[in-house]
C-alpha cells in the first residue's frame, strides 16, 4: 500500500486531506488538531516511506493561497492598526528574532554542535522554509560540500516546531481558562447580538439624527422616526406590555442623518443592548411599540453588484438611492454599519426603504446568489501572480547574498495592500466571503499535505540515530522558547488577549498549519489579527536572521 501511495502522488494527496480532516475533527481532553492534522498524516506516511512524496508546487501554490486570501481579508485593519499597535508588536518581534538568533549561536558553541545542521535546526523550529532555503544558498556560494546538512536540521526540527508552538496555546488557554468568545467581543472581532428598541423623546431633546447620535455619543442605528399622535402616546407611556400600532395611519420618515426629531417623537434603534441603553437613557423614555403594518419595509439583501462591492457606504450614498442601511452582517455576525465600512461581495445588509422602493434596491445592490457564485478569478489570480512576482525579487544583501520573501511572503504582502485597497478602477480585489474562506481553506491543506512530506527522510533518520535526539530537542526548545515570549510578554507587557499573543506567535513561526489549529480551537479570528500583523515583519527577519546565523558559525 505505501509502494502504491509512493507512485500515485494524486491518490496520496487526496488520502492525506481525507484523513487528516477527519483526525481533526477528533477531540482529545476538549483539544482538537484541526486542519493541522492533514500536517501530520502526511509526516506519519512519509515517514514510513520515505518515497511518498508530493511535487513542491503543490504546497508552494497552497502557501500562496493561503496567505494571500488572509492578506485580502485582513489588509484594512493591518494599515489602520500599523500606527497604533502594530509597530511595537512588529518591534517585538525583531528583538525576539534577535534574541533567538543569538541564543543558537551560543547553544551551537556550548554544545559543540554541527554549524550547519544547527543553523538548519533553528529555521525548523520556527518553521522556515525561507529561512533554511537561505542557508542553503549561503553554503551553496561558500561551503557546497555542506550545504545538505541544514535540511537535515530543518526536517528534524520541524515537526517540534508544529507540536511545541501548539502545545504552549493548549496548555495556557487552559490554565488561563481562556473564554475565546468573550476575548474577541472584548477586542471588538466578535459583537454582541444587535437589537431593535423604540425610545419617546424627552422635553428638550430634539434635532437631526446625526446630531442626536453625536448626543448620546452611542454606536446606535436609527432607521424611522415616527410622531404619534396624542392617543398612541398615551397608550404607549402607560402600558407595560408590547402596544400594536400601524404606522401608515401615523406620520413617519425614513431617519436619514439629516432628519429632524424633536420632543415626543419615536425613535427606532438597532444597536448592543449596553448601546441602546447608553442611547436611550440620554435620548428619552423606552416605549414598548410593535409595528404591525407600515409604509416603510426592511428587507435583507446580500451585496452582488460590483459596482457597489468595494465602495465605503458613503460612497454609494444610500439615502440618495432612497433607502437606509441599518445592519451589516459579514459571516456569523450582525453588526452597526457606519459611513466607512467597505461593502463587499456576500455581505448580507438590512435595507430599509418605503415598500414601493424595494425592487429599485434590490436592483441596485444585486442582491443575486447565483452572481455571488459566478466568482471572477481575474481580480485573484492577478493578485496572486503579483505576490509571487514580488516573492522573488532578489533583495540584496552584503558579501553577495541576496534574499527573496518566497512564495509565503510576497502574496501575503500584496494581498495586505490590496485588500486595503479593496477596489482599483474596475478591479474589484475583494472575494465573496464564502470563496475566500473556501480557498484558504483549499491552500491551507495543499500546503500542509505538500510540506508533510518532505520532513518523512530526516525525521525517519533521527528515529535510527541517536545524536540527531540533540537537535531535535534543541530545536523544541527554540520552539517553545519563542511561543511562552510571545504569550507571556504579549499578555504582561503589550497587554494582549492569549488568543492573539497566540497568533503573534503564529506569525513568528509563518506556519499556517499554527494559525489553521488557532482558527479552528478558538473558533474567532482574534488570533488571525495577531497573525498578520507581525507577519511580514517576520518572515524578512528570520531569512535574514537565518542567513546571519550561518554566517557567524562559518
Amino acid at each position: 500500500m505505501l509502494d502504491f501511495f509512493a507512485a500515485n502522488p494524486l491518490i496520496t494527496l487526496i488520502v492525506i486531506c481525507a484523513v487528516g480532516f477527519a483526525l481533526g475533527r477528533v477531540r482529545f481532553f476538549g483539544l482538537s488538531l484541526g486542519p493541522a492534522a492533514v500536517l501530520f498524516v502526511a509526516l506519519a506516511l512519509s515517514t514510513a516511506n520515505p518515497e511518498i512524496q508530493l511535487p513542491p508546487l503543490l504546497y508552494q501554490l497552497g502557501l500562496a493561497i493561503f496567505v494571500y486570501t488572509i492578506g485580502l481579508t485582513a489588509g484594512r485593519a493591518f494599515f489602520a492598526d500599523l500606527p497604533h499597535r502594530g509597530w511595537r508588536l512588529n518591534a517585538f518581534v525583531a528583538a525576539l528574532l534577535v534574541v533567538l538568533v543569538g541564543g543558537s549561536f551560543a547553544v551551537t558553541q556550548l554544545l559543540n554542535l554541527d554549524g550547519p545542521t544547527s543553523a538548519g535546526t533553528l529555521s525548523g523550529a520556527l518553521t522556515s522554509t525561507p529561512g533554511m532555503a537561505a542557508i542553503v544558498q549561503v553554503l551553496e556560494s561558500s561551503a557546497p560540500d555542506l550545504a545538505a546538512n541544514p535540511v537535515v536540521g530543518y526536517s528534524l526540527a520541524y515537526p517540534g516546531g508544529i507540536l511545541g508552538a501548539i502545545a504552549v496555546a493548549a496548555i495556557g488557554a487552559k490554565v488561563l481558562k481562556v473564554n475565546h468568545v468573550q476575548d474577541a467581543m472584548d477586542e471588538g472581532i466578535l459583537h454582541e447580538p444587535l437589537e431593535h428598541r423604540s425610545v419617546l423623546l424627552r422635553s428638550g431633546i430634539g434635532g437631526t439624527i446625526d446630531e442626536l447620535r453625536r448626543f448620546t455619543g452611542a454606536d446606535v442605528m436609527c432607521s424611522r422616526i415616527i410622531h404619534p399622535d396624542a392617543e398612541a402616546t398615551r397608550l404607549l407611556t402607560t402600558s407595560s406590555t408590547a402596544v400594536p400600532l400601524a404606522t401608515d395611519d401615523l406620520d413617519e420618515e425614513l431617519a436619514h442623518d439629516s432628519a429632524e426629531a424633536h420632543e415626543g417623537a419615536i425613535l427606532v434603534l438597532a444597536g448592543t443592548p449596553k448601546e441602546l441603553d447608553k442611547a436611550i437613557a440620554l435620548l428619552g423614555t423606552e416605549v414598548p411599540l410593535e409595528i404591525t403594518k407600515s409604509e416603510i419595509s426592511y428587507r435583507r439583501m446580500t451585496i452582488s453588484n460590483p459596482a457597489v462591492a468595494g465602495r465605503t457606504i458613503k460612497d454609494i450614498n444610500p439615502v440618495a438611492h432612497g433607502f437606509l442601511i441599518t445592519r451589516l452582517r459579514r459571516g456569523d455576525e450582525d453588526v452597526v454599519p457606519h459611513d466607512s465600512d467597505v461593502l463587499q461581495f456576500s455581505d448580507r445588509v438590512r435595507a430599509v426603504a418605503p415598500a414601493h422602493r424595494m425592487k429599485d434596491v434590490e436592483r441596485f445592490l444585486g442582491d443575486s446568489e447565483r452572481s455571488l457564485a459566478d466568482v471572477d478569478l481575474f481580480p485573484f489570480s492577478l493578485g496572486l501572480a503579483l505576490g509571487l512576482l514580488l516573492g522573488v525579487i532578489p533583495i540584496p544583501l552584503p558579501g553577495g547574498t541576496h534574499l527573496s520573501l518566497g512564495f509565503g511572503g510576497g502574496p501575503i504582502v500584496i494581498g495586505l495592500i490590496l485588500g486595503a485597497l479593496t477596489r482599483t478602477g474596475k478591479i474589484q480585489w475583494q472575494m465573496p466571503y464564502h470563496a475566500n474562506r473556501s480557498l484558504g481553506a483549499l491552500g491551507l491543506a495543499l500546503f500542509l499535505a505538500g510540506v508533510g512530506t518532505t520532513a518523512g527522510q530526516g525525521f525517519r533518520s533521527a528515529m535510527t540515530d541517536p545524536s540527531s535526539l540533540t537537535f531535535i530537542a534543541v530545536g523544541f526548545v527554540f520552539t517553545v522558547a519563542s511561543a511562552l515570549a510571545c504569550g507571556v510578554i504579549g499578555k504582561v507587557l503589550i497587554k494582549l488577549r492569549w488568543d492573539e499573543a497566540m497568533g503573534v506567535a503564529a506569525g513568528v513561526s509563518t506556519n499556517p498549519a499554527f494559525l489553521g489549529y488557532l482558527n479552528g480551537q478558538t473558533g474567532t479570528e482574534l488570533a488571525a489579527r495577531g497573525y498578520t500583523t507581525v507577519y511580514p515583519t517576520a518572515m524578512i527577519g528570520k531569512i535574514l536572521g537565518c542567513q546571519l546565523l550561518m554566517i557567524m558559525l562559518l
